[in-house]
């Protein structure tokens, strides 16, 4: 019964936003879709213990003979007309990512608008999409994203715990080697009188998290390769054999935000140490993502092309790989 009340209530909301999205602008309406989503589901579904516990932007698929999830807005894509123009289709999906923008306006990110971020996470991962541009696009932005934020977090981490500013990510530091092996103690690292700088740096993590987290995903299930990645530019023309795609199977993409601050404002520690870790890792990881290796030497591309059909290898392992980083 419980099920069938939520499915009507969603299966509803979708049925509004798939009248409403046509007939507006989808970069200044689409965040106030995800916002009364989010709140909508919270205050039906929220219980005692964990208000968010519930909240979620998936929901089992309704018909059709393969079992699976979708989210609350795949009727707005199905069921439109932007599915099959690549400007709206960007509309839409730039305006989900929108919200996980740094604020100029405010000082500090909201920690309360953290659970919602990742639900609008939840319908990034897993919209119905089926041309590679979609997801290329999603990752692409969230790498700007990353880039421009997620660094000047990493250096505001640094001035605060001491570390290198210069190059304050190089490799596992103090506080990860602790949390990893279930030894964090705040009081022996010197963090206790630094719990409420420390606690902020973490919610300015976490609005960036979900993206990282999104970029692994999406470049997995797409089957997206590195190469691939490096040349993509949005105002590019979608390519045929790049059409009518569909994601791997497998479990979808899933992200539960960990509360890093209490009602008072008190920081919680496990789960905020848990949230450095994890964006510093994955920082890490992007960052190794972001350097390609092109083994074919960009000069004198007639010489590329008669050394390939010549089919000697040697002469390529002599060319100095180029390295550069993500566009």
């Amino acid at each position: 019964m419980f099920h069938t009340h939520r499915f009507f209530c969603e299966t509803s909301f979708s049925d509004i936003l798939c009248q409403l999205i046509p007939l507006i602008d989808l970069g200044q309406r689409i965040c106030a879709g995800i916002k009364q989503a989010f709140h909508f589901q919270r205050n039906v579904y929220s219980d005692g213990n964990n208000e968010s516990a519930k909240v979620t932007a998936l929901i089992a698929k309704s018909d059709g003979p393969k079992e699976g999830w979708e989210t609350i807005f795949d009727a707005v894509v199905k069921e439109s007309a932007i599915r099959n123009k690549k400007a709206q289709r960007q509309g839409l999906l730039k305006g989900i990512i929108s919200l996980f923008e740094n604020n100029p306006d405010a000082k500090n990110s909201n920690a309360e608008q953290l659970p919602m971020l990742a639900f609008a996470s939840e319908i990034l991962g897993n919209l119905p999409y089926t041309s590679l541009s979609d997801p290329l696009f999603i990752v692409y932005h969230s790498s700007c994203i990353a880039a421009l934020d997620g660094q000047g977090v990493l250096t505001q981490f640094a001035e605060l715990l001491g570390g290198d500013v210069c190059d304050p990510n190089s490799e596992e530091d103090d506080i990860e080697k602790s949390s990893n092996q279930g030894k964090f103690n705040a009081a022996e690292l010197g963090l206790e009188a630094k719990g409420a700088e420390f606690g902020q740096l973490c919610v300015e993590a976490a609005r960036i998290l979900p993206l990282l987290k999104l970029k692994q995903f999406l470049r997995k299930a797409y089957n997206i390769s590195e190469a691939r990645v490096t040349s993509y530019v949005p105002s590019e023309k979608e390519l045929i054999h790049e059409k009518g795609i569909s994601i791997a199977d497998g479990p979808p993409f899933s992200f539960t935000m960990k509360s890093i601050l209490d009602a008072d404002g008190n920081i919680n520690w496990c789960n905020a140490v848990q949230i450095y870790s994890s964006f510093r890792k994955l920082m890490r990881d992007a960052e190794a993502d972001d350097v390609h290796v092109d083994l074919e030497p960009t000069k004198s591309p007639k010489r590329t092309i008669k050394r390939k059909h010549s089919g000697s290898s040697d002469q390529v392992v002599e060319e100095s790989p180029k390295v550069s980083p993500e566009a």
